[in-house]
């Protein structure tokens, strides 16, 4: 376990909305489309390899569990430009994040392609999942998003080339 990283399905809910405590909660936000996947119309994919379809597939957790129980529901490979929201082994067990990706762009994606090239290994979570308030719609950035993206995309094409002298042994490539 101490290389795998636990992904959290994120999920956006419409704006005024509580938070879902539970997943039965949000699939029946899903259900009546008060809740989708993040980036789901922005970036769809950016999140696919969460594989949101399967993950709303599984059998639920038995009610009876006293606290909630977590499971990990599969193993997902890693596939560019996905960013998952992950929980990680503690300090020391992975790559540090690249400080140079600021503000808009290629932060987590950064993050995730070096984790994988390490040999990290991606597992998705059922009984947890992460909700962002409000739909991320097309225009509704800040003015300086485009510039933002076109400098950390730039970054991230060297970063890419950095990988393959910091990972030397890894057959893995992002």
């Amino acid at each position: 376990w101490a290389r795998v990283l636990f992904v959290l399905p994120a999920f956006e809910v419409r704006a005024g909305l509580r938070p879902p405590g539970s997943k039965a909660e949000l699939l029946r936000l899903w259900g009546t489309g008060d809740a989708r996947p993040f980036y789901g119309t922005l970036c769809p994919r950016c999140q696919a390899p969460t594989d949101f379809a399967r993950w709303r597939s599984l059998a639920p957790l038995s009610p009876s569990l006293s606290p909630p129980r977590l499971r990990v529901a599969y193993e997902a490979p890693w596939r560019d430009p996905w960013e998952p929201f992950f929980v990680a082994p503690a300090p020391g067990g992975v790559p540090p994040f690249d400080e140079r990706f600021l503000q808009y762009g290629f932060n987590r994606i950064s993050q995730a392609c070096e984790l994988h090239v390490a040999g990290f290994r991606f597992a998705v979570l059922d009984g947890a999942f992460v909700t962002h308030r409000g739909f991320k719609e097309p225009g509704g950035f800040h003015s300086a998003r485009e510039a933002e993206l076109g400098l950390n995309r730039r970054l991230f094409r060297g970063f890419r080339a950095e990988l393959a002298r910091r990972w030397p042994g890894s057959s893995r490539r992002c």
